[in-house]
């Protein structure tokens, strides 16, 4: 709250002032907090922000943003880290969290301001997920061992996919059916605010 009340004050300040680099984490979240956060429901608010809050770590303000390639990239550094159900409430509102980089951060007030590219479809936003759950659950049951990771081939990832799809769409009764035996332990999280949002996502 100390940090939404300082940017708030920051941008009381006069049109066509420049932000540091270094003030673009903050702004767009509190952005955010002031716009869309408002309007989401349940986990979902704390959800969303620690989405961003992961994005924002391998963004940068030096280059346009695909959202497709950014997508992929914050899901494949989150993977296992979360429980599956972080991946739906993540796949239910990435319409409004897409349309909400698109409005926002191009109006950052850099010296020059992002590009915001390659927005992600419906079909694009399920090939996306179901490849990161397939990857977690391959993750999850060779205990992330990187020489029997490598030995994967494409014809199983494609099955463990197809796995997880009834009529064309992601069957999260079959997700969940896979993901209860490997099991997910909140108490791994770094801190007690984190643990209780883990559990209560588990909950969704």
């Amino acid at each position: 709250m100390k940090q939404i009340k300082a940017i708030r004050k920051r941008m009381h300040t006069p049109a066509g002032r420049i932000i540091h680099p270094d003030e673009f984490e903050q702004f767009v979240l509190v952005r955010y907090g002031l716009t869309l956060k408002k309007r989401l429901k349940g986990t979902a608010k704390e959800t969303v922000q620690r989405f961003l809050q992961e994005m924002l770590l391998i963004t940068s303000v030096k280059e346009a943003w695909s959202l497709e390639a950014i997508l992929t990239k914050t899901l494949k550094n989150i993977n296992t880290e979360v429980p599956f159900q972080f991946y739906r409430v993540m796949m239910a509102n990435w319409p409004e969290v897409q349309h909400f980089l698109q409005r926002e951060i191009p109006a950052v007030p850099l010296q020059d301001r992002i590009i915001v590219t390659n927005p992600v479809g419906d079909g694009q936003l399920q090939t996306i997920i179901v490849n990161q759950l397939a990857a977690n659950t391959l993750i999850e049951t060779l205990g992330g061992n990187p020489d029997m990771m490598k030995a994967i081939k494409e014809s199983q990832i494609q099955q463990l996919t197809a796995g997880l799809i009834s009529n064309d769409k992601i069957d999260w009764n079959k997700v969940s059916k896979i993901f209860e035996p490997i099991g997910f332990d909140p108490g791994r999280a770094s801190d007690a605010g984190t643990q209780q949002w883990l559990e209560q996502l588990m909950n969704e």
